[in-house]
């Protein structure tokens, strides 16, 4: 089974002082959210509101995909996260579509190499969240639409969570591990599908957003974040913490980084 591993925002995260990891579709650390926008539809018209966001609480730092037999062996596998002096909260998620959605399969195409990579989240909602079915032709309008994204080499990995009751919460610190487990009852803080993309820009990510046939209907609201690109990123940081973030690279990699986005 795959398990969404969500990496809850705090201060650190919120002021860039959270350095990227390995750049690569293991992971995904997404910039603060002074580099976001929420995107809210409604019945065909969209409204956009730029970040930064006043409460890291109601947003994600970061998220990684991890195939395992079940939710406990997510846990162990959390176990070998790098505790950090202050705790870490961790959120995990069970993957898919209730109802079933296809796989992401994403293409390498020529000419895209150098545009950036954002995240769209989808926002949950009580009907998300208590897996209210979703129309079957809803799902395979998506299906369509994720493959020729896909082709083009514009989608890189979707999928959507189920509801939280399937999941847990972790919090890492340096002498302690604990677990809470599902559901939750702040439906507004957490993610109920994800789309990565490539785009030239965030208005380029923003006009895909718009276009997307999200399975709920058109009454949606996702945020669209920007993806740490590690080898444009890690030079900014004066020596001290580029040696720190090297060796924060080596741990994560160390413990386990290596699953893949495919859904």
């Amino acid at each position: 089974m795959q398990y969404m591993i969500l990496r809850r925002a705090d201060r650190r995260s919120e002021t860039g002082r959270l350095a990227p990891p390995e750049d690569s579709l293991l992971f995904a650390s997404l910039q603060p959210s002074a580099n976001a926008v929420r995107l809210r539809l409604r019945d065909g018209e969209a409204s956009v509101t730029p970040g930064p966001f006043p409460d890291p609480a109601e947003m994600i730092a970061g998220f990684a995909i991890v195939d395992v037999p079940d939710k406990n062996a997510a846990i162990d596998w959390l176990r070998a996260w790098p505790a950090e002096e202050q705790p870490v909260e961790l959120e995990i998620r069970e993957s898919g579509c209730p109802g079933g959605c296809a796989q992401v399969v994403p293409t390498e195409v020529a000419g895209l190499e150098n545009h950036k990579r954002f995240a769209v989240l989808l926002r949950s909602s009580d009907d998300l969240e208590n897996e209210v079915p979703v129309p079957q032709a809803m799902l395979d309008a998506l299906d369509v639409h994720n493959a020729a994204e896909a082709k083009a080499g514009v989608l890189l990995a979707a999928d959507g969570l189920r509801g939280s009751a399937r999941g847990a919460r972790v919090k890492v610190a340096k002498h302690s591990f604990s677990v809470i487990d599902g559901p939750f009852t702040e439906i507004k803080e957490m993610i109920a599908g994800f789309w990565l993309i490539r785009a030239p820009s965030m208005e380029d990510a923003i006009a895909w957003a718009k276009r997307n046939p999200y399975p709920v209907g058109s009454n949606v609201d996702v945020e669209i974040r920007a993806v740490f690109d590690s080898a444009a990123t890690v030079n900014a940081f004066p020596p001290d913490q580029q040696a720190a973030e090297q060796h924060i690279r080596a741990e994560q990699l160390e413990a386990g980084m290596r699953a893949h986005f495919t859904a």
